[in-house]
């Protein structure tokens, strides 16, 4: 814009003569843009707008016009010597306004820095948090992932060892990570936004209640819910409250690495808003578990979390390669064939399997090159030793390594008998279910073998007298054992029939019939409710089956070398009525 330039003592045509200034009216001047030299500025306008290139001092000698645009110093020159200095008339105004401007720039930059400067300091504090959070001398996920090998897997507490403790309980969680085994967590959000360490949507198969668990407001949950894993576990637990997400990571976060996986939809950005909310140096221990078909994987990894994603049997190839830049680490199921798991291995990227309860089943995963167990029974599955020789059913506790044909359900766990019969436990489960005793095993033999000693009874007798139940032994390792099925591995099997006929079978792997060792024998018929005791005596040549309830009854040292494998367990034989099962009570091994 133009200025004014005019209108001040100093805006007029004069001439120093001597001491004095005297006007001169009429005069004609130049403007210039400097004091001595510089362009002569033309661009000018009278005050009524009209175009001039010069200025004429009026009759008193005042001088006004409008300069150049934008110019606010212009220097007169009437051809008097020298040139004067004109300012334009609303340089107070301009200089205000350019004050006022400085002045607001200053403080939005200093604004900006001090946002800046928080938003560092905030960073900072946080990251000086998260070291005092998770020192640097914890197990993170790089520490326990990066050296695992087929050879020395790494071993994760699936839902916090659920085949032995409560699953996805305070009291779970808390004996995995005193064992440094990292946890499995599945969480779902409640009513009230509240998210849950909890496997399933609804809340009945592992609590007192049922429903939905969006369907309980945190109040009903906290005061109300409580877990039902006695029909599992054993009527010696006591029942569990569950327990929050947040207090779980307040207290194991940074101790053990913590697989984390929403499972229903409505949990997940509840849990994506906590973890950003409140655990910004989460990504250095949490593994974000999800299945293939999620949605998820981006947020994770912008914010650096690694990913394990599961598969199911039918997942194709070019899904997994549609998600394979976001994924850190692959899980299969222990159900999936070899044939696939070599196939998910031959990927490149680490493989984790789940959920594993069995030693063999280890062998098998690592021989296909898997890095990563999932144990619901990781203390015993990451093992190799017995862990005692007697005993403690009349706890009423379930013990690790007690490994039934299938995990996860209490139709076929082993079941601890109520008063009158506490101390005896049996398998709710026909036809041909067994149970594995992982604790005592892989027997520690003596010099001279070792002997497997316990009592037996029928609390109801078969309705067919040549039915039977009795334990299996010598198996190489701890795969299933079913009566009258083909078997993964070879054993001995002790037969004692509802008649009395006691007798030791030899059972061949792939094979579904026993063959009988020497001859069967004739016992006293067993009672309803009766106790028999029994021994078997396994020595570097042979092996032989006593009664020790009556006369002495046996089968005889019956030379046979062909298993010495250290497995053994309860077998339901060939009984069809869960009514008429077996029971076991006082089992011991001892060395010979």
């Amino acid at each position: 814009m133009r200025h004014l330039f005019g209108g001040s003592t100093s805006d007029y045509a004069m001439e120093q003569v001597g001491n004095q200034l005297l006007l001169r009216p009429g005069a004609t001047g130049t403007v210039w843009d400097a004091v001595t030299g510089g362009t002569q500025l033309t661009d000018l306008t009278d005050t009524s707008g009209l175009p001039i290139t010069s200025v004429v001092a009026a009759a008193d000698g005042f001088v006004a016009f409008y300069g150049p645009e934008d110019a606010t110093t212009v220097y007169l020159d009437f051809g008097l010597g020298r040139r004067y200095a004109m300012v334009a008339s609303d340089i107070a105004e301009i200089v205000s306004a350019r004050v006022a401007g400085v002045q607001s720039a200053a403080a939005d930059d200093a604004t900006a820095k001090a946002a800046d400067a928080q938003s560092a300091a905030i960073a900072t504090a946080g990251a000086n948090a998260a070291a005092l959070y998770l020192p640097n001398a914890i197990t993170t996920i790089d520490s326990i992932i990066n050296p695992a090998t087929p050879v020395a897997p790494v071993y994760f507490a699936h839902r916090g060892g659920g085949m032995v403790r409560p699953e996805h309980t305070l009291v779970a969680y808390r004996a995995a990570a005193a064992m440094r085994y990292p946890l499995e967590i599945s969480v779902n959000v409640d009513a009230s936004g509240e998210l849950w360490c909890l496997h399933d949507p609804t809340v009945d198969r592992t609590t007192n209640r049922t429903g939905n668990l969006n369907g309980y407001t945190t109040e009903e949950i906290g005061q109300q819910i409580q877990t039902n894993s006695r029909s599992l576990l054993g009527a010696g637990w006591a029942e569990q409250r569950l327990v929050p997400l947040r207090q779980v990571l307040d207290e194991f976060l940074g101790r053990v690495p913590i697989l984390l996986e929403p499972k229903a939809n409505d949990a997940v950005v509840p849990t994506q808003q906590l973890l950003d909310a409140s655990y910004p140096h989460a990504p250095r221990s949490v593994i974000w578990k999800c299945h293939i078909g999620t949605l998820s994987l981006p947020w994770a990894k912008a914010r650096g979390y690694r990913t394990w994603v599961y598969l199911d049997a039918g997942t194709s190839d070019s899904t997994m390669d549609g998600k394979d830049s976001l994924v850190d680490y692959w899980g299969v199921n222990t159900t999936f064939t070899d044939t696939r798991i070599s196939q998910v291995v031959a990927r490149g990227k680490p493989v984790f399997a789940w959920a594993v309860y069995r030693r063999s089943q280890v062998a098998r995963l690592t021989g296909l090159g898997v890095v990563g167990i999932m144990a619901s029974d990781p203390r015993y599955v990451s093992t190799s030793a017995p862990m005692r020789t007697a005993s403690r059913w009349d706890l009423q506790i379930k013990e690790p390594g007690c490994t039934p044909t299938i995990d996860y359900d209490p139709d076929y766990a082993l079941q601890f008998a109520p008063s009158p019969d506490v101390g005896w436990v049996s398998i709710p489960a026909v036809p041909f279910q067994s149970v594995g005793l992982g604790t005592y095993c892989p027997v520690a033999a003596g010099a001279g073998g070792y002997r497997i000693s316990f009592d037996m009874k029928f609390k109801v007798l078969p309705g067919t007298s040549t039915l039977h139940g009795g334990i299996y032994f010598g198996k190489q390792s701890d795969d299933a054992y079913r009566f009258s099925q083909s078997n993964a591995t070879g054993g001995y099997h002790l037969v004692m029939r509802a008649n009395g006929q006691m007798q030791l079978n030899k059972h061949t792997a792939g094979s579904t019939s026993g063959t009988t060792m020497g001859s069967a024998i004739a016992t006293t018929a067993p009672t309803a409710d009766g106790v028999m005791s029994f021994q078997v005596n396994v020595t570097p040549t042979t092996v032989e089956v006593r009664r020790t309830d009556g006369t002495g009854w046996t089968t005889g040292a019956l030379a046979d070398t062909t298993y010495r494998g250290g497995y053994f367990g309860l077998s339901n034989g060939s009984i069809t009525d869960v009514a008429t099962r077996p029971y076991w009570r006082n089992l011991v091994v001892t060395q010979l």
